[in-house]
């Protein structure tokens, strides 16, 4: 596991988050801060205390700096998930939206386009913890569902149970529903197959797909969202829409967007 850290208080809330899917032994996590400016010692510092942190919960910790060229902090945390071959990237995200991320700057948004593998991204707030009881598990139909399934699974906590949302769209009819309700279906026996408690929904997107997705979340008492994304650059995401950015900074629960699926590398 990567975890990208810096001294936002999204990055400690996403410490939480990696202790309780770290702890206990079977997952490595390198503590990664990229060093933005200029000061090595202190940057050092920082992830060396966060490293520290870790270890004291008996989490296998090990810390790395990484200098920034030309403001790059994103395109560094990607080289170091690629060497290390993470499994899993984790990043505090301050939630801006895409028109925020695309005129200030949102590394949450630039690792997604850049890594292969899932990325979980972790607000700041109330209810950001260590905790994967419940989980809401948002599928479109177009992402790499067995993948999803087996990224949902190995982060879910014993016992846990999960929720699989699909959202019709407006006006959809008897077809689209019927073909939802196999979506669901087929996800919830994958899940179920890997040994989790799992049962399906097929909802309207009364509030719209992001809004929808926080809404039953929350009604549900999730603890982590999951769900798969196409990785859209931010102008894009600006421009035709990114349900998993909508989450991301509306969701008060960290929100963990699966890999794109392998032939949309060249793409993104």
């Amino acid at each position: 596991m990567l975890f990208a850290t810096d001294r936002s208080a999204a990055s400690r809330a996403a410490l939480i988050a990696v202790a309780g899917l770290a702890t206990g032994g079977g997952t490595e996590v390198v503590v990664l801060h990229v060093d933005d400016r200029g000061r090595p010692a202190e940057a050092l510092g920082l992830a060396a205390g966060v490293t520290d942190g870790l270890i004291s919960l008996a989490v296998d910790a090990r810390t790395e700096v990484r200098r920034a060229r030309n403001g790059g902090v994103a395109a560094e945390i990607a080289a170091a998930a690629e060497q290390h071959r993470s499994d899993l990237v984790v990043i505090g995200s301050r939630g801006r939206s895409d028109l925020g991320g695309l005129l200030l700057g949102s590394v949450g948004h630039r690792v997604l386009e850049r890594v292969s593998c899932p990325v979980l991204l972790v607000r700041a707030g109330r209810r950001a913890s260590g905790r994967r009881r419940r989980l809401l598990l948002a599928v479109a139909g177009d992402e790499d569902l067995d993948e999803l399934v087996r990224t949902t699974a190995a982060v879910a906590e014993r016992d846990a149970g999960i929720l699989v949302l699909h959202l019709l769209a407006p006006g959809a009819g008897d077809l689209q529903l019927a073909l939802s309700e196999q979506l669901v279906q087929r996800t919830v026996l994958g899940l179920r197959r890997c040994g989790v408690r799992a049962r399906g929904r097929v909802g309207a997107g009364v509030h719209g797909t992001a809004g929808e997705i926080v809404r039953t979340a929350g009604a549900y008492g999730a603890d982590l969202v999951v769900m798969g994304s196409r990785r859209l650059p931010a102008r894009a995401a600006l421009l035709h829409g990114s349900v998993s950015h909508g989450v991301v900074r509306s969701s008060d629960v960290p929100v963990l967007i699966g890999a794109p699926e392998p032939h949309e590398e060249g793409q993104r």
